[in-house]
């Protein structure tokens, strides 16, 4: 079977996309660990992408395994709680003004660079939760059934 006639399969190409975000989040996971590694001290809180990410892993695992029997479905609910845990995630950073941390955001393209604007260096990154949002947003889309076009167009689809 050559590379093209197995990458045309929307199942299997379904589930390279799940492994790559399984291993998105796991870099995530390492990430998380090392920039939350005092905050996991202080806050319950931090402790939250933490054992979403770890929990993803095992469960990505094992959705990949059933893939035919269910697992699929079980994917699309665990990266659908990617979303409420990357808003979360802002709120938590945003100390509950999220906007107020994206315009704090947005206010860094004013500045010159090297000028901090006034804003306290070590403050936690009000967006950077949001890549959770980005990789559930990519996972749903490869986890819905084939029946609700989720299906991956085949490669080649439309040539003569």
């Amino acid at each position: 079977m050559t590379r093209a006639q197995w990458m045309s399969k929307p199942a299997t190409f379904s589930k390279l996309m799940v492994v790559g975000l399984l291993g998105a989040l796991c870099l995530l996971l390492v990430e998380i660990r090392f920039e939350h590694r005092e905050a996991l001290a202080e806050a319950w809180q931090s402790w939250i992408p933490l054992f979403y990410c770890g929990g993803m892993l095992a469960l990505g695992a094992a959705g990949l395994a059933r893939w035919h029997r269910g697992g699929r479905q079980v994917l699309l609910v665990g990266f659908a709680a990617a979303f409420l845990i990357g808003l979360l995630g802002v709120w938590f950073h945003s100390e509950g003004h999220p906007l107020a941390g994206l315009f704090r955001v947005l206010a860094a393209w004013t500045l010159r660079p090297g000028d901090a604007g006034g804003i306290k260096i070590g403050i936690p990154p009000v967006m950077a939760p949001l890549a959770f949002v980005g990789l559930g947003s990519m996972g749903v889309l490869v986890s819905r059934p084939a029946g609700t076009g989720g299906a991956v167009p085949r490669l080649g689809a439309g040539k003569a």
